[in-house]
């Protein structure tokens, strides 16, 4: 096995269509780590991503034929090609694959070649949080629904790229598409590489884009082959494979630990929260405790800072940080919380009071949404509730409209006190009411 010291070749897929920000934030991040990083895209994104700050050197243009432009509809980079077009540079060693909204939180560019004093290769998760800032030492939230990043060394390189040769899925293993990350973790462990929490790249928690299973069917010959799955469900072959992850993940928990100890770094932040958002952390966390258990006070005050930094408060984002416990019964606590949040912020960066009507514009689509969501979830009243609760928040937060036919609803849905008192808050600021820091 290559050992540590060897130069890790990073190489990642900028989108410049959507959340850009964040993936030139982690981009430059690797780079001033110290570890080589490109980009793949075709020319028209390349084009693009220079006047952004890239550099030519810093991207690795790769013609339409060797994108999923044919089988997706997209210029999307194949996976293998891109692979295959990183082996073929003199001089190139070990290479890793990382998505492009990980933030390296090393303190070192070791903490990647590291791996592979252990493994061949290994497939590693990502660790959410709401803002790579607020992680500290001990913090652990692996997401384990997928496989974020991939470490080989320059002989497993050769191995996997000529396994995946045969495989039926090769084309359609693509950057930004869903199911080929769980068969690159399949040729992995078939080639005898490992499988583990990073515990060291940060994942900033935002709306997700996949929306169906279906694309995962394409891989299930490959999965079956690999991995041993007979399933022809591919909701049901996915789950199956999560559990694979998870026993992996758990087996090379000590590994994981190894890592942080030896190389976690996580960023400072550039500002620290001030009184006025930490006044409102404490607040949200008075109004409902049990939130505390998950998310953290400087964490809630830090994101509030940011917010007031643009002047905006997207509640899409902010449910992403605050919904954090599955439970079903804590979901309807956690998307109320993340809708106060964005009226509280709101009251931090604007002087005057805020106009809130109760009337909808002529030609809305109110209506319609509601009638469609209780058809759709008649046989399920949790996940309607959810579902109405994040219409009405969408509808005060970005439009300043407040419906109160569905704040009732929401109401008489309650089963707690913190229910109550968190619907109430939100009462008094669509009635005006605002809040001393």
């Amino acid at each position: 096995m290559e050992r540590s010291e060897s130069a890790v070749t990073a190489v990642t897929s900028l989108n410049p269509f959507s959340r850009i920000e964040t993936q030139l934030r982690c981009f430059q991040a690797w780079k001033a780590l110290g570890v080589r990083i490109l980009t793949v895209n075709v020319d028209d994104e390349a084009d693009r991503l220079i006047p952004l700050g890239l550099a030519e050197a810093d991207i690795l243009r790769l013609s339409a034929a060797d994108t999923g432009q044919a089988l997706h509809g997209k210029p999307v980079p194949q996976i293998l090609a891109t692979l295959r077009r990183l082996r073929e540079q003199p001089g190139t060693g070990p290479v890793a694959v990382v998505n492009s909204d990980l933030f390296p939180a090393m303190r070192s560019p070791a903490g990647l070649g590291h791996w592979l004093d252990h493994f061949p290769a290994m497939a590693l998760t990502r660790e959410d949080c709401g803002a790579a800032e607020t992680v500290r030492f001990g913090d652990r939230a692996p997401y384990r629904g997928g496989l974020d990043a991939f470490v080989f060394s320059r002989a497993s390189l050769a191995q996997v790229l000529e396994r995946a040769g045969t495989s039926t899925s090769a084309g359609r293993m693509c950057f930004g598409m869903i199911g080929w990350d769980y068969v690159m973790g399949a040729l992995i462990l078939s080639a005898g590489g490992g499988l583990a929490d990073s515990g060291l790249l940060l994942h900033e928690r935002h709306p997700t884009t996949y929306s169906s299973m279906d694309e995962f069917a394409h891989y299930l010959p490959d999965m079956r082959r690999l991995a041993g799955i007979e399933t022809e469900n591919p909701t049901e072959a996915a789950a199956i494979f999560q559990r694979v992850i998870e026993w992996e993940c758990d087996r090379s928990a000590p590994l994981t630990a190894r890592m942080q100890m030896m190389f976690l770094a996580p960023p400072r932040a550039a500002t620290l929260p001030d009184a006025a958002a930490m006044a409102l952390a404490d607040r949200l966390l008075r109004l409902c405790p049990v939130q505390g258990w998950v998310t953290r006070r400087g964490s809630i005050a830090h994101l509030a800072t940011e917010a007031r930094t643009a002047g905006a408060c997207d509640l899409p984002w902010a449910r992403d940080v605050f919904e954090v416990n599955p439970d079903p019964h804590h979901r309807f606590s956690q998307r109320l919380l993340a809708i106060l949040f964005c009226l509280e912020c709101r009251d931090l960066f604007t002087p005057g009071p805020v106009p809130v009507r109760t009337q909808y514009p002529e030609g809305n689509l109110h209506g319609k949404a509601i009638r469609h969501l209780r058809e759709t979830l008649a046989d399920d009243p949790r996940m309607l509730q959810l579902e109405i609760t994040s219409v009405f928040g969408a509808e005060l937060v970005e439009h300043g409209i407040f419906n109160p036919r569905i704040f009732n609803y929401l109401v008489q849905g309650c089963e707690c006190d913190d229910e109550r008192l968190l619907l109430r808050e939100i009462l008094s600021h669509a009635q005006g009411v605002r809040h001393a820091a």
